[in-house]
């Protein structure tokens, strides 16, 4: 028997994986294919959505959400292991995105449950293939809709950018799936909803299953704006919107009340990318006075005069998204232009230097 956290192999009574302490027990209990309801084993409908229930399947949520995190590319899936090491119990920033299908229950009625499990896995296919693209990870799978991190495990410095790109990509792939779908399913859309805030990440298997805790509301409020989102759309938090500055068309919504909310939130829907983003270095339009890493300046100040002087050499800057990489080389490139006067007599001008930047997105 294989575990299937880690696939090691187990004694065939085995309760538990020898290696990682996965359950190895399987639920014999159906689950309703529209709404993942647990159900016993002689349901003939279900008893949430009162969808009708082929007897002996086996198929679950848990088992499309496996399929799902397995889909990912190999590449991908080497980088959330990778990730994962220091990742269980970490407090960290992450941008969440909630999608869901717009009338699900309506359009259940009118098919197969069978059928209808097939439209759904499409969805599910094209939506991990979105977020899968810009390096998310699909957390669950809840009813027919989609819930995925961007920033766990896998941390970019532009988590949110990634999110909505993503956000865009799903929208425009359902959009040419229901014209495929026409005749058969009437008006396939997804509405989906985008919160950046702070989660507890729990701990992250070999297949690309994430269990989280959130900290605050955060997958809430993402949850709640994408039922608020029209047919079709993409709604954002405010800080959501800090993040992502003028790489996207927004319009502004004003405000908002959303369920569990003391008080309305500023929401936007996404219209369209302006181009490709850039890769958006911290919060948008926001300067702040340079503090500490005097060190790190001096010694960068010095390689450079070494390099008037005739002295080449490389200088790697190493540290997680977010912690001042780019900001110390701006820094550095401030104040060079002014410091000629500590070059020696033989040595180029730091005016003399050709600054050459690359940068290169897994995306676009």
């Amino acid at each position: 028997m294989l575990c299937p956290k880690c696939q090691s192999g187990n004694p065939e009574k085995a309760k538990f994986c020898l290696n990682c302490g996965t359950s190895l027990e399987v639920s014999v209990n159906p689950n309703c294919p529209t709404c993942g309801t647990e159900l016993p084993p002689d349901a003939k409908y279900c008893l949430s959505c009162g969808m009708k229930i082929k007897q002996g399947d086996e198929t679950s949520h848990k088992s499309r959400l496996q399929w799902l995190q397995r889909a990912a590319p190999r590449g991908l899936q080497e980088k959330v292991q990778q990730a994962s090491v220091h990742t269980e119990g970490e407090r960290k920033p992450v941008t969440i995105l909630f999608a869901d299908i717009v009338g699900s229950t309506t359009i259940a009625e009118k098919l197969d449950p069978e059928e209808w499990r097939e439209v759904v896995s499409g969805v599910h296919q094209r939506v991990g293939e979105a977020i899968y693209r810009y390096e998310g990870t699909v957390a669950q799978l809840l009813g027919d809709g989609v819930l995925a991190f961007f920033g766990a495990p896998i941390t970019h410095e532009d988590d949110t950018i990634r999110a909505v790109m993503a956000g865009l990509d799903l929208q425009t792939s359902i959009g040419e799936y229901s014209r495929s779908l026409a005749g058969y399913v009437d008006d396939l859309q997804l509405r989906v909803g985008i919160n950046t805030g702070e989660v507890v990440i729990g701990d992250v298997g070999t297949d690309m299953h994430v269990e989280y805790l959130a900290i605050g509301d955060a997958v809430n409020i993402a949850a709640r704006l994408q039922s608020a989102a029209e047919p079709g759309s993409i709604l954002i938090s405010s800080s959501s919107a800090r993040m992502i500055g003028d790489d996207f068309t927004l319009k502004d919504m004003g405000e908002i009340s959303l369920k569990g909310k003391t008080g309305p939130i500023q929401v936007f829907e996404v219209q369209e990318a302006r181009g490709i983003p850039s890769l958006r270095r911290g919060i948008a339009a926001q300067a702040v006075p340079y503090i500490g890493r005097t060190q790190e300046v001096e010694k960068l100040q010095s390689c450079l005069r070494a390099l008037c002087a005739g002295q080449g050499g490389i200088v790697a800057i190493l540290g997680e998204a977010g912690i001042g990489k780019s900001r110390l080389l701006e820094e550095v490139r401030a104040h060079i232009s002014s410091d000629d006067e500590n070059l020696d007599a033989a040595s180029m001008p730091f005016s003399s230097i050709h600054w050459l930047e690359g940068r290169a997105l897994s995306y676009g």
